[in-house]
């Protein structure tokens, strides 16, 4: 099927109460658990971009959670992806992002792209607010972009004080996507978008899983990225 109209002239679409109350609660428990951990800034280089408990990134231990790699394969995933890219696509990278409460530090204005570190082709971006997203608790800001018109990447700036690439200097104030729990906003790895800071007495919790039409492969290794897990094929059940 072709990809929506509405994402490829904005860059962006939205899918209320997408994710099931039973999937919800168990990405919510899964963050829980690894938010008991030690906190890390994760990554390396253009990757550490946490600012410990002020903004973590807990990423890459789906498989350690099988309700949540199966929801990641599954139907629920595969409608979102199929209808912005056109195709179920592959998994290659999945994260909760946390903004701590009281001090949940911003995010810059970014496009995904940007973090790969080579020429790929654009991927999709699904953001699932695990907590109600609302511009108090810094929920996520997008500047539209007609992907048929700019695809392509902009230039970047690593700001070292606040681990993390910029890439947008204008006055654009974006468009606040305000979400209640469980529901989606996907967008392309093309589209700037940036998030505010949390001022509220509670953590605000998501989850951020990118999955791409093709296996993207890294040119220096020929392995995947992170992952290349095709969508629509769930682990069995345990």
């Amino acid at each position: 099927m072709p990809p929506r109209p509405d994402f490829r002239a904005r860059g962006h679409a939205e899918f209320p109460a997408a994710v099931p109350p039973g999937a919800l609660a168990d990405l919510r428990a899964a963050c829980d658990a690894l938010l008991a951990e030690p906190a890390d800034d994760g990554g390396d280089g253009t990757h550490r971009i946490g600012l410990g408990r002020a903004r973590q990134f807990l990423a890459h231990r789906h498989e350690e959670f099988p309700a949540v790699e199966r929801f990641l394969l599954g139907p629920e995933m595969a409608a979102v992806v199929e209808a912005c890219l056109g195709t179920p696509g592959y998994l290659f990278n999945e994260q909760f992002v946390v903004k701590g409460a009281g001090s949940g530090a911003s995010f810059a204005w970014h496009q995904d792209g940007a973090y790969v570190g080579f020429d790929h082709t654009p991927y999709l971006t699904v953001w699932i607010a695990l907590d109600d997203a609302t511009e108090e608790n810094g929920c996520v800001y997008l500047l539209a972009r007609d992907l048929d018109r700019q695809p392509g990447l902009e230039p970047h700036v690593w700001q070292e004080a606040s681990n993390e690439l910029n890439g947008y200097d204008g006055d654009a104030p974006g468009t606040p996507m305000t979400a209640a729990a469980g529901d989606v906003v996907a967008f392309s790895s093309l589209t700037l978008h940036r998030s505010g800071e949390n001022r509220t007495p509670r953590p605000r919790r998501a989850y951020v899983c990118q999955y791409s039409a093709e296996p993207l492969l890294d040119p220096a290794t020929g392995r995947p990225k992170r992952f290349a897990k095709p969508v629509g094929e769930a682990p069995a059940s345990a």
